[in-house]
């Protein structure tokens, strides 16, 4: 073989090989995106399920808190912590655009609004109208009974909803 003929064969190889190392790690980074997103969808499945279980307990809480308030008792020993609320999966699937591709714009809306809610702000809030309640002085009008049973009232509303829109979104990444 002539030292041209060489040079063309070494140029052909080496193209080739080149040509092969960039499509190798297409498809490898393709294939680590496609099982990173699977990950994601396990992982945020699993906490959208965790995260039933504790909405599920807030509204157990929330109900023996309006019984309490309607009978006039000032003993409530309940803590309502919204900031357990697991969302690191949520925040890392917002972030990273996959929220986004597995669920609708009001699907998307709707858990915004949820992770907005359970949050400490909202958790201070609605401890604090525990703590007032157990403070406050009888009063003959039962205006602040009937504030703080519109307060629970909502938070318990507002706590079924989220939890079933958490279980259809559940459901969805089922599928």
């Amino acid at each position: 073989m002539s030292f041209k003929a060489q040079i063309v064969a070494s140029f052909i190889g080496t193209f080739f090989g080149f040509v092969f190392a960039i499509v190798l790690f297409f498809i490898t980074n393709f294939i680590q995106r496609k099982l990173a997103n699977k990950s994601f969808k396990r992982n945020l499945k699993r906490e959208f399920q965790y995260d039933i279980r504790l909405l599920k307990l807030w509204i157990d809480k929330i109900e023996e808190i309006l019984r309490k308030i309607s009978v006039k008792d000032k003993q409530i020993n309940q803590y309502l912590k919204y900031s357990d609320f697991a969302r690191y999966f949520m925040d890392e699937s917002f972030k990273f655009g996959l929220i986004y591709n597995l669920f609708n714009n009001d699907e998307v809306f709707n858990l915004n609004k949820l992770v907005t809610h359970c949050s400490l702000g909202v958790e201070q809030y609605v401890n604090n109208k525990v703590l007032e309640w157990n403070k406050s002085l009888d009063d003959e009008k039962n205006e602040n009974q009937k504030e703080t049973l519109k307060v629970f009232e909502f938070q318990k509303d507002q706590l079924k909803k989220f939890k079933e829109i958490l279980e259809n979104l559940s459901e969805k990444l089922k599928k």
